[in-house]
């Protein structure tokens, strides 16, 4: 009796399947995602979700159409795949540590009745990435020539390379500098062209990545004195500077005749002050000023590149003498009138008959009673210019007089 109901089931079993598969028919949802985009190095999960009554069988294939797995089974060697179940009709497509060959078209296939397939298109995107190549990470040249920096760098999508100038690694906000690409030309490079130079590239994929580049701008000595005259007095202290330019900077020193003065010789001492990147100030301190200290003095400088050098003279000081001064006295005999009118004198308004204009004039009280006395009529003048005191010899000797005080005065101020 089992063996006849056995015999039954096998052949009413595939019926069955075929009624409840017509039935109750399995899609795909509409809704899953046709495009993965993941970054190289990341997990992408292709999903894949079917609608069904029943258990069915699903099956993914690679873009190379190669079978990857039936249900949870994995069909290739790589451990990175798995097919993943998180709920009913699930069937994800796990792809751990993606690499850009993963990328192209993927299929999850029904092997049921009526087939249906879902497409699923994964795009890997790859960071930015510095090429190898023949770039240093220091440039030295000559002030003047031509100096070409490149930075090639690889990724998906194709990095953009922009350029920036930094005067110092401690720098925040850099200058943008050139065009963006991979290749940066600076022509007839001059000392202020130096500094660090970094290219960044970055495609829309963090992180951006970015390179520095030194770049030294070499150039001969340049000697600049400031003051070519020193005076001083003997047994003074006296200081003589000079002031270097140089990239980069070498021997720096000063001269009396032809022998150099060293920075431990006696009597003397050599000091050197940076003042910045290519600058320096070399001081000669003569302690104790002699005679024969006195004389020319020369500053040199040189590197690789060239020698420069300048000269200055310490001279005596001498203190100015002041010539001592000779006072001349002037003796002038004339009244001393007041120009001003004072109470002494009285001032009249008088008629003038020739041209019937008013005047004012002032006389001496004394004068103006005897003028009074005599003829009432008749003013005596005291006008400056007339009288005594209008005397063209007296005039010039009292203007005499006050020119050679005013002289005096004068000489004694300076």
């Amino acid at each position: 009796m089992i063996y006849y109901l056995s015999i039954t089931v096998l052949i009413i079993l595939p019926y069955l399947e075929s009624v409840i598969t017509s039935t109750f028919p399995h899609q795909f949802d509409k809704y899953s995602t046709h495009n993965v985009t993941v970054t190289e190095g990341q997990q992408a999960i292709l999903p894949c979700h079917v609608e069904s009554k029943r258990e069915i069988m699903i099956i993914w294939m690679n873009p190379k159409k190669i079978m990857i797995s039936e249900r949870e089974s994995r069909y290739i060697d790589d451990p990175r795949i798995s097919v993943e179940r998180p709920f009913v009709g699930d069937y994800n497509l796990h792809i751990r540590n993606v690499r850009y060959d993963d990328r192209g078209e993927y299929t999850c296939n029904s092997n049921k009745q009526p087939v249906e397939s879902r497409r699923i298109r994964l795009i890997v995107k790859v960071p930015s990435k510095f090429v190898r190549d023949e770039q240093r990470d220091e440039v030295i040249t000559r002030e003047g020539t031509t100096v070409t920096l490149t930075c090639n760098a690889t990724g998906i999508p194709t990095p953009n390379i922009t350029w920036f100038r930094r005067l110092s690694k401690e720098e925040e906000h850099p200058e943008q500098v050139g065009t963006v690409g991979e290749v940066l030309i600076i022509y007839n490079i001059s000392r202020h062209c130096g500094g660090m130079y970094e290219c960044m590239a970055f495609n829309g994929v963090y992180p951006a990545i970015s390179k520095t580049i030194k770049v030294e701008v070499q150039f001969k000595p340049e000697i600049t004195i400031r003051n070519r005259r020193l005076g001083q007095n003997e047994n003074k202290e006296t200081m003589l500077e000079c002031i270097v330019t140089a990239s980069p900077q070498g021997d720096n020193y000063w001269k009396r005749g032809k022998n150099e003065i060293s920075k431990n010789e006696y009597g003397y001492r050599v000091e050197v002050y940076p003042e910045d990147e290519y600058t320096i100030s070399i001081s000669l301190r003569i302690l104790n000023v002699k005679n024969d200290d006195f004389g020319l003095y020369t500053c040199e400088a040189k590197n690789a590149l060239g020698m420069s050098s300048d000269t200055m003279e310490l001279y005596e000081y001498v203190e100015p003498t002041i010539p001592p001064t000779t006072t001349t006295a002037v003796t002038t005999k004339h009244k001393n009138y007041n120009h001003r009118p004072d109470k002494n004198r009285h001032y009249n308004k008088q008629n003038n008959l020739d041209t019937e204009e008013d005047s004012l004039e002032y006389v001496d009280d004394v004068d103006y009673r005897k003028a009074l006395s005599q003829n009432p009529r008749t003013q005596v003048s005291g006008q400056i210019g007339t009288g005594e005191y209008g005397n063209t010899g007296d005039k010039v000797r009292h203007s005499l007089g006050i020119l050679t005080l005013t002289l005096i005065l004068l000489k004694l101020v300076n």
